[in-house]
């Protein structure tokens, strides 16, 4: 394989890699406190010197997918009316009690799992600043969430909502499509940020459909674009080495 066709291939693995960022966005244009994906590439020169040089000649420039850049900014803020809903105006996460450990997000949807507790669709609780669920009794019919996350019924406070401020939100790691892990380096602060809870609310993605498209649309053309150039720079060896065959 020559130089061409390996950087082309480089190219490729690289847009398929951006093409399923990009189609992810899309499928979660609806999903309440999704946040974009997008892909960060650079290109990196391969050193051929000693044996390698025999085999691929001159240097080459590779495509890398060097990193997923996650866009934290904040979507529309959509009123459902629902006393469950809870949108995040500001940079904080709500924390949940996963099987995996404690997780956050910043889908506010939620809802009361087979145990009376204030948890996730998924049936996760979410987390008070004491590290425990919310239990709501079944003769309680009011639920109160203020901007500052205190949660009460007709019976009095229940506690405040456990709400994540991190020091760089690139470091933290997706969990399926809306849920976050702290990676190693990264730390995090609760109860101290700058935010505002917005009960009977949503936040909805943060994923700009036309813009998202348009991307796709790009990074398929360029798919296209690499392939068929393999295919011309196949099509020029196999006529080099039939022309040879002939010669000889």
């Amino acid at each position: 394989m020559d130089n061409t066709n390996y950087i082309a291939l480089s190219r490729q693995m690289a847009l398929w890699k951006q093409m399923d960022l990009v189609s992810n966005n899309m499928a979660n244009m609806n999903t309440a406190g999704y946040k974009g994906d997008d892909a960060v590439f650079t290109s990196y020169l391969a050193d051929t010197r000693g044996g390698a040089a025999d085999i691929v000649g001159n240097p080459l420039y590779f495509t890398m997918d060097y990193a997923s850049y996650k866009d934290f900014s904040e979507g529309m803020i959509a009123h459902t009316g629902n006393k469950f809903d809870v949108a995040i105006q500001g940079n904080a996460f709500f924390s949940v009690d996963t099987p995996q450990g404690e997780l956050y997000t910043k889908k506010g949807q939620f809802t009361l799992n087979s145990d009376g507790a204030i948890s996730t669709i998924d049936g996760f609780p979410i987390l008070s600043e004491n590290g425990t669920p919310f239990f709501i009794a079944p003769e309680e019919t009011q639920l109160i969430i203020t901007e500052t996350g205190e949660v009460m019924t007709e019976n009095g406070s229940l506690g405040r909502i456990k709400m994540a401020t991190f020091a760089d939100n690139q470091l933290l790691s997706k969990v399926g499509d809306t849920m976050f892990a702290m990676k190693e380096g990264n730390t995090a602060e609760f109860n101290t940020g700058n935010y505002k809870l917005v009960q009977g609310s949503i936040e909805k993605s943060n994923v700009n459909g036309v813009n998202e498209m348009t991307k796709l649309i790009k990074v398929q053309r360029a798919y296209e674009y690499v392939q068929q150039m393999i295919d011309t720079e196949h099509e020029r060896l196999s006529n080099t080495i039939q022309a040879y065959a002939q010669l000889a």
